[in-house]
């Protein structure tokens, strides 16, 4: 499987590159960068959400998304496994396949806690969308 994200060195944080070809693969490429580095196990497709967010910017629509995400997974333990999002101008809808996190076939590898502006930079070079990122731990 080819990852389509990195990690930065930051000393205290957890920094994240991620790209994709458009901004549907962007923003399913920095959630599974999300929950490929906070969780270990065997990720399951039984469990459906959906997720509409208007926001203010593009670069807030980034924000808002892994926003999204990891309150999603803190308040109702849901694992994203399969993405299906359409963006829309400053939009998103997703349709989200997953988990509920279970202890038994789960375990957290890292807690992300929150999104950062420092350093957040999102955009288009080379034909590819860029996003950087720095989350707290």
């Amino acid at each position: 499987m080819k990852r389509h994200y990195r990690y930065l060195d930051h000393t205290a944080d957890l920094g994240v590159e991620v790209w994709g070809e458009n901004l549907v693969a962007l923003f399913t490429n920095i959630g599974k960068a999300i929950f490929e580095t906070q969780i270990h196990g065997r990720i399951k497709a039984t469990r459906r959400k959906t997720i509409v967010i208007h926001s203010e910017s593009l670069q807030e629509l980034f924000i808002d998304w892994c926003r999204e995400l990891l309150y999603n997974f803190s308040v109702n333990s849901f694992i994203p496994h399969q993405y299906k999002i359409s963006i829309s101008n400053i939009s998103l809808k997703a349709h989200l396949k997953g988990d509920k996190f279970d202890p038994k076939r789960h375990r957290v590898k890292m807690e992300i806690k929150n999104p950062t502006y420092h350093d957040f930079t999102l955009l288009a070079q080379e034909g590819e969308f860029h996003a950087r990122i720095i989350f707290d731990v």
